[in-house]
């Protein structure tokens, strides 16, 4: 049964239909929230803010890949958990930040994370979008509501940053 055919029967009441799609997707929406947010608890938060708005009945398309918009109510609950948390960090700091972190072991995967931390929120998550999640431009493009020439320049830049940041750290690309 397919994703928009779960959504019809879960918005009719049917249980097992909306826990199915919970089990579907629930892992992946709370990989996103917690790559917004860096935070285990309110990444869960999140993901039930996600299905919440999902069984209240947001109007989905069906013209529209599923997980796109899912991935979509998920990227707004997080950012909505953002505003709430902590004022925006102004660009400045934030490169100050990038520049001021500690280098990390280059054979582990902490160091990819680490160059991860420290990009721009939306290099971020263009990144993990379309590398880790494996979605198309299209489809980030969808969830983060912008053109799909930005997602593959945020992706661009993106990588860019992460070699330059490794480069820097004596890390080998």
């Amino acid at each position: 049964m397919t994703d928009a055919d779960l959504l019809r029967r879960a918005l009719d009441g049917d249980r097992e239909a909306f826990a199915e799609l919970y089990d579907r997707h629930a892992r992946p929406v709370y990989g996103y929230a917690l790559r917004i947010l860096g935070d285990r608890t309110a990444a869960e938060d999140a993901v039930q803010e996600t299905f919440l708005a999902l069984f209240r009945g947001r109007s989905f398309d069906s013209s529209r890949s599923f997980t796109a918009w899912l991935l979509t109510l998920a990227r707004h609950a997080a950012i909505d958990a953002l505003r709430r948390r902590r004022p925006e960090v102004p660009i400045d700091r934030e490169l100050m930040e990038m520049e001021a972190a500690p280098a990390v072991d280059p054979s582990s995967a902490e160091a990819v994370e680490s160059a991860l931390r420290r990009l721009p929120d939306e290099y971020r998550e263009a990144l993990w979008l379309c590398d880790a999640m494996g979605l198309s431009y299209r489809e980030a493009a969808e969830i983060m509501g912008c053109e799909l020439a930005t997602v593959g320049t945020r992706v661009g830049r993106g990588r860019a940053k992460m070699r330059a940041q490794m480069v820097r750290h004596g890390h080998a690309v």
